[in-house]
């Protein structure tokens, strides 16, 4: 049958840092330091209300601990109406995958290529549009309650609100994210520089680029005082390993159904959709295993 096996689900890993900061949201900490060290002339993100924003500055950036619809859509005019020159943009895989496909693949322009620094993915098993938050929130405690970040911890995936904090179990979320959340198989922002994994205490950043090694040796060199820069194992974030392969088990079976139904798929060939079909429908008694 399917292996969904760790190098699938998380990707190419150079190292993994866990990053403590005094009184601060570790990632906004990171990108204000860009910000200081030069490293970055600009970050394109959304805003701690979810909406697509471009920062200058320091002074008042914040990020979405939810949400990044249509981020990409704010990348021309970053680079061609301000000038951005190295430019830092943060989103989950969706709008990674995006930026990669134009800078790489000649998808669009070619003003893209070198305009950008850095790239930081999050990690993310899917978001809610609209009100789904809050309607999958009443789902599971009854009352209707804002979500103010989503979080991955040893004890399974959870949201805070303004109630506190509950957990999420991923068959009631894959229930409520956007659509195209229901087909995609990287979680875990592999075409980034840096992934960062939110748990609620402090801030795991996945390594995967030669680039994203030197931001944050600048920032614990620079500002060692401020900020504590630890290197840990895979075995120490296991329980995230945990978690996107159980939503990856669920977004197979929600790609597998509209196969079955003959529906159009997103992201997926005929040829891909076919070999994936073929393996996890088996009945032969030899053991299968094949990675996607």
């Amino acid at each position: 049958m399917l292996n969904v096996n760790s190098d699938f689900v998380l990707g190419k890993i150079k190292g993994i840092c866990k990053v403590n900061v005094q009184n601060e949201d570790p990632l906004e900490f990171l990108l204000k330091k860009f910000f200081e060290l030069e490293v970055v002339d600009g970050v394109l993100t959304a805003d701690e209300n979810g909406k697509p924003a471009l920062f200058a500055s320091p002074e008042r950036l914040t990020v979405s601990k939810t949400s990044f619809f249509g981020v990409n859509a704010y990348l021309k005019k970053a680079i061609q109406k301000y000038r951005f020159s190295k430019l830092c943009v943060v989103g989950p895989s969706c709008i990674l995958d995006g930026l990669n496909k134009t800078q790489y693949y000649g998808i669009g322009c070619n003003w893209v290529k070198t305009a950008v620094a850095l790239k930081v993915g999050i990690v993310c098993v899917g978001t809610p549009v609209g009100e789904g938050e809050e309607v999958e929130v009443m789902d599971l405690t009854g009352k209707r309650d804002k979500v103010l970040e989503y979080r991955f911890t040893p004890s399974g995936f959870k949201a805070l609100t303004r109630e506190g904090e509950i957990e999420i179990p991923l068959s009631v979320h894959h229930s409520y994210v956007n659509s195209a959340c229901k087909y995609c198989f990287n979680l875990s922002a592999k075409g980034a520089d840096i992934s960062y994994i939110r748990n609620g205490k402090y801030g795991i950043f996945i390594v995967r680029s030669e680039r994203g090694w030197k931001t944050l040796w600048l920032v614990q060199r620079s500002f060692p005082e401020e900020c504590s820069v630890e290197l840990i194992g895979r075995e120490d974030i296991a329980y995230v390993e945990k978690i996107l392969k159980e939503k990856v088990l669920l977004n197979v079976d929600s790609s597998l159904e509209r196969f079955e139904s003959g529906f159009p798929e997103p992201k997926w060939n005929t040829n891909r959709f076919a070999k994936l079909y073929r393996i996890w429908n088996t009945l032969e008694d030899s053991n299968i295993e094949e990675v996607f």
